[in-house]
């Protein structure tokens, strides 16, 4: 369960910062639309780039649409998970990287503990097996009153019971043991695998952390003055709107690249949390 709302909280903490993404650039092609408009009007450009702004400007509505039906879907997971009457949103900011911890409690994770239960149950049915082939002693003490006579007759006795078909008991004694043998493998298995996702997660995690490096120091820097640069020159009438696109779309991509990124290591994040029992 803290896997799963950890999971789906911070996809919608992704999806929420996807959605401001596009918020910025919606209100950027709505300005450089009506740039493009009033140019038209004045005959400094064609009305082509008046229609490529407005197109821009519809794709990225249609995309926020998108991701709008995108956290409904990952509300209602966690409005189930909670058992929430209503939809519920990450706080603003939510959406940082997760901090590892260096320590790990694997060898108690429950996945362990319920098959070394498994494993306890197969040993008690062995014994309980191999109780069959033994003889079954019993014994009773009575006081009974014959025809009323006076005193009453009291007296014991001893009874023991044979098993007769040793080698049907002998047969579940053998389906027993097979039994707990599987439950010993599948016990090491499971053991097993835990160790390997983690490695697994933790590899993930270095390799998005090494691109997030990049995004942090360096690739968001330059995204906003991409945009920034970008867009002054076209207002200036130094490049067209077909260029001012293209270095748009490339700063865009930069941090939706670097969301992407983040989400990705953070969901190797939870699922590490998952594995070493945080």
């Amino acid at each position: 369960m803290k896997r799963d709302i950890r999971t789906v909280y911070y996809q919608l903490a992704y999806l929420q910062e996807r959605q401001l993404l596009y918020q910025r650039l919606d209100t950027l092609y709505s300005q450089l639309a009506d740039a493009a408009a009033l140019r038209a009007r004045t005959g400094e450009s064609t009305g082509l780039e008046k229609i490529a702004a407005e197109a821009r400007l519809r794709e990225m509505r249609a995309q926020q649409q998108q991701i709008g039906r995108e956290v409904a879907v990952q509300q209602q997971t966690l409005m189930q998970l909670l058992n929430a009457p209503e939809p519920l949103l990450p706080t603003e900011g939510s959406l940082q990287k997760l901090p590892l911890n260096a320590t790990s409690d694997r060898s108690n994770h429950p996945i362990l503990l319920l098959q070394r239960q498994n494993v306890n149950l197969a040993t008690a049915d062995i014994y309980l097996q191999k109780q069959g082939l033994k003889p079954d002693f019993s014994g009773r003490a009575f006081t009974q009153r014959l025809y009323g006579i006076s005193p009453a007759f009291s007296g014991f006795s001893v009874s023991v019971g044979v098993p007769i078909a040793g080698k049907s008991f002998r047969q579940k004694i053998k389906v027993a043991q097979i039994g707990s043998a599987v439950q010993q493998k599948q016990l090491e298995y499971q053991t097993l695998w835990l160790n390997t996702a983690a490695a697994s997660a933790q590899q993930e995690l270095e390799k998005n952390n090494a691109a997030l490096q990049f995004y942090e120091t360096t690739g968001l820097a330059q995204a906003d003055e991409i945009t920034r640069a970008a867009t002054a020159a076209y207002r200036a009438g130094e490049i067209s709107f077909a260029d001012l696109a293209q270095y748009l779309a490339q700063a865009a991509d930069i941090r939706q690249n670097y969301l992407d990124n983040l989400n990705q290591y953070n969901q190797a994040a939870i699922q590490l949390y998952f594995l070493n029992n945080q």
